[in-house]
């Protein structure tokens, strides 16, 4: 992504930091949510309710932080953008700054 797409995007819609859990990984990162119009009731949950659900594959994360969940001890790595499919998902939630 561009940083001219990237900036508008960023200006156009908000976006939330979430918390992925995966069979082996913890994911923190920045999720920018869809355009409020496609929703009813445009809150942040409704909204990531809806990006998770949408029919789409995947999502993208910024500012990650990924950290193995059996081996604590290594240093997370982090990474400026992530794919995530949402078949290895096992759970998502919001998270405070």
């Amino acid at each position: 992504m561009k940083k001219e797409e990237k900036a508008s995007l960023e200006q156009s819609n908000d976006c939330v930091k979430i918390l992925i859990t995966t069979e082996e990984y913890l994911i923190t990162g920045k999720l920018y949510l869809p355009i409020p119009s496609v929703v009813k009731n445009p809150t942040n949950e409704n909204l990531l309710f809806y990006a998770l659900n949408c029919g789409n594959k995947f999502i993208q994360l910024y500012d990650c932080i990924i950290s193995n969940r059996d081996n604590v001890e290594y240093q997370p790595e982090n990474v400026k953008c992530y794919n995530i499919n949402l078949d290895i998902v096992h759970s998502c939630r919001i998270i405070k700054d």
